[in-house]
């Protein structure tokens, strides 16, 4: 063991490699459906840094692997959430993400204050309150303001974290089936309401309507605002005997037959828009129009709206559908186009060259990243995060390597292009440099953190586990009630919203299986990008806090 230790210690590189490759394979074993997922390279990393051998130095690997892994993870989580953090700030969700915002700032002073009474050091409580609520960019943050600032042990942060993240997991999935339980005879309610509402809307149909709708009558399409009003797409329309693919000049005509696609319950709902269902399917017999699902590989395109496209005034053409992270759904005219999507496009047969070329339409396209506005945003982003911010008692501190990527992240996300730059990457290759990042990132952390590991466990790591069950019990329960009581949400939208909280993936697929709805998704995704960011800060906080405190 020592001679393979010793092969081990010789090369960096292979340290690495190996933590990734053994700690992801032990990740992803199933216990009674819980897996580890990529911690299990965080909790591999430990394994190697506290293996030791008399006469030796501890198994390292450089800080900068970590800097780098951190960056490419936090701006990689930044660009996706973008769009949602920001438009979370203002519509419906801000109810719930009021109320995650309090659960988290009560759930952060309840850690705290146990955490002081412990007599523990504000990096290990900090690690704690990531470890116990799952957020390993957190935890990034903490450990890269702790090695900055040299305020403590950068490793304290990755102890507490570790010694606390299972019941994170565990916690979280039994404060689920606690609240399920208690309110079992409304979430069979909204189960069943859930699944009719499913299969109304996932599935997208398309539908002929004749028009005899008065109101209608010798208007253009896009004065009328068809598409805002019913939530439809008219992909063809007949006029005597032509058929056409109408845009937003074409006026519609009484007796005109036009074909709807959307929503099965958007369909019913338009029948008394429109005036009648037609029995007349003029889609079998538009030969001179064709449809072409085309894949989203141009710069040029990407980053764009689909109003700003004038793809009806270009090509007299229009997308039907849009086929995102394998989700199809009717898009509007305000949603902008991403590399890698797959759009769904009715155009005359005579354009659909063209129309196929603007888009790209090409594998190899996707593959071939603009380096130029990742690096760019990175750069950015790190500079930001040089920053330093002025706090009472005479120092600063700074956003770092974990906050600076992140916000530049969001903020470029948000944009989604400036100029000829296109900020945001194709999901794929989002989700490759996302978890090479992590990866790296845990791997680095937990090496470097073995030793004061294992010491910690025979010291005070009892006291650890205790603070974290504080941490996950307080924060998970007060969410679940604020979510119910104040926000008013359905019990599969609290679920939903408090794995948005936790961030973790685990609680969010446990959430789906007990709710079955769809809800639980979107609830999810309405805090998600607020807890991401409300966590990372409140760890800072809780470190710096309990350092002034100490004073």
């Amino acid at each position: 063991m020592e001679t393979l230790r010793e092969i081990i210690g010789l090369s960096e590189p292979l340290l690495l490699f190996l933590v990734i490759g053994v700690g992801f394979m032990i990740g992803q074993i199933r216990i009674h459906g819980f897996k580890l997922g990529v911690a299990g390279v965080l909790f591999v990393g430990l394994l190697f840094g506290g293996w030791r051998a008399e006469g030796q130095i501890s198994l390292s690997i450089a800080h900068q692997v970590m800097q780098v892994g951190l960056i490419l993870f936090v701006y990689t989580v930044g660009l996706t959430s973008g769009s949602g953090f920001f438009s979370a700030l203002k519509s419906r969700g801000l109810r719930f993400n009021t109320a995650i915002v309090c659960a988290l700032t009560c759930g952060a002073l309840a850690t705290f204050l146990a955490g002081k009474w412990m007599n523990l050091h504000p990096e290990q409580i900090a690690g704690v309150f990531c470890g116990g609520l799952t957020n390993t960019p957190a935890l990034a943050a903490v450990t890269e303001l702790v090695h900055n600032t040299g305020i403590g042990d950068p490793s304290d942060p990755a102890v507490g974290y570790s010694m606390t993240y299972p019941f994170g997991i565990i916690g979280g999935l039994l404060a689920f089936q606690v609240f399920a339980w208690i309110l079992r005879k409304p979430l069979e309610l909204e189960q069943a309401d859930a699944e009719v509402r499913s299969r109304k809307q996932t599935s997208l149909v398309s539908a002929n309507f004749e028009i005899r709708n008065p109101e209608l009558f010798d208007k253009p399409i896009g004065q009328l605002r068809v598409q805002e009003k019913t939530g439809l797409i008219i992909s063809r329309q007949r006029h005597g005997d032509t058929i056409e693919v109408p845009t937003k000049y074409s006026v519609l005509h009484e007796g005109d037959v036009i074909t709807t696609i959307g929503a099965e319950a958007k369909i019913q709902e338009a029948e008394n828009y429109f005036g009648a269902r037609s029995t007349e399917h003029i889609e079998e017999i538009s030969g001179k129009i064709v449809i072409r699902r085309i894949l989203v590989s141009h710069k040029k395109v990407a980053g764009r709206s689909i109003r700003k496209l004038e793809l009806d005034r270009r090509f007299n053409a229009q997308i039907t559908r849009l086929r995102r992270v394998d989700f199809d759904f009717v898009p509007d005219h305000d949603t902008v186009i991403q590399m890698g999507d797959r759009v769904r496009v009715i155009m005359p047969s005579d354009r659909a060259k063209e129309v196929t070329a603007f888009f790209g339409d090409s594998e190899r396209g996707i593959s071939e990243l603009d380096y130029t506005a990742l690096t760019l945003g990175i750069s950015a982003g790190v500079l930001l995060g040089m920053i330093p911010i002025p706090i009472p008692g005479g120092t600063s501190v700074s956003l770092g390597f974990a906050g600076g990527p992140l916000v530049a992240g969001l903020i470029l996300g948000k944009l989604g292009r400036t100029g000829p730059l296109v900020w945001a990457l194709p999901s794929e290759s989002n989700n490759a440099l996302r978890h090479i990042g992590l990866l790296f990132f845990l791997a680095a952390v937990g090496v470097m953190a073995g030793g004061r590991f294992f010491e910690a466990f025979a010291g005070d790591g009892g006291q650890l586990f205790i603070l974290g069950l504080i941490t996950t019990t307080v924060t998970t329960g007060l969410a679940l009630l604020l979510l119910r009581l104040w926000g008013k949400g359905t019990v599969v939208e609290c679920i939903g919203a408090t794995s948005g909280m936790q961030t973790q993936p685990a609680t969010l697929a446990r959430a789906y299986e007990m709710s079955k709805s769809e809800d639980t998704y979107v609830s999810y995704a309405t805090t998600y990008p607020i807890a991401m960011v409300g966590k990372i800060l409140i760890a800072q906080l809780l470190v710096i806090l309990g350092n002034m405190l100490a004073q």
